[in-house]
Order: C-alpha cells, then structure tokens, then sequence
C-alpha cells in the first residue's frame, strides 16, 4: 500500500489524495457488506458438489419434471 504523506509537505494533489483515501475505505466498506449479504448464510445452505454427484441431482431433476407434468396436467383442465 502507499506510504502515508508527510504531515509538513503542502502539495495540491494533498487533499484530493485524502479524499481519494477516504472514498476507497467507504468504498471498500461497502464492499464488504454487499459480499456477506450476497455470500452470507443463504449461499452456505446451496448443496455441495459431492452431494449433487452422488445422486442428490437426479431426484431434484425428478422432482422438477412432476412439478412440470404437474402443471402441464392443470393447464389442459
């Protein structure tokens, strides 16, 4: 990461790095809580890759295919 500018140094660019500085840490910030909503608890209960490969797949598939037959039953009535 940068270094930290020297307090007794008057430049130009001095307080728009401060600002910058301040934008990135909000920004980062931000950030951080957009990850834990979008990768929080909701995403831990998806099913594994092992569980999906032993056979937990194909009756998700059985099941989506009776839930369209299903539907499919309904709208002909």
């Amino acid at each position: 990461m940068p270094r930290e500018l020297p307090q007794d140094h008057f430049c130009p660019w001095r307080e728009e790095a401060e600002d910058l500085k301040e934008r990135l840490t909000s920004l980062e910030a931000k950030m951080a809580t957009l990850e834990r909503h979008v990768f929080g608890r909701r995403a831990e209960k998806l099913p594994t890759v092992s569980a999906e490969l032993r056979g937990d797949a194909v009756s998700t598939a059985a099941r989506a295919e009776a839930a369209k037959q299903k539907r499919q039953q309904r709208a002909a009535r």
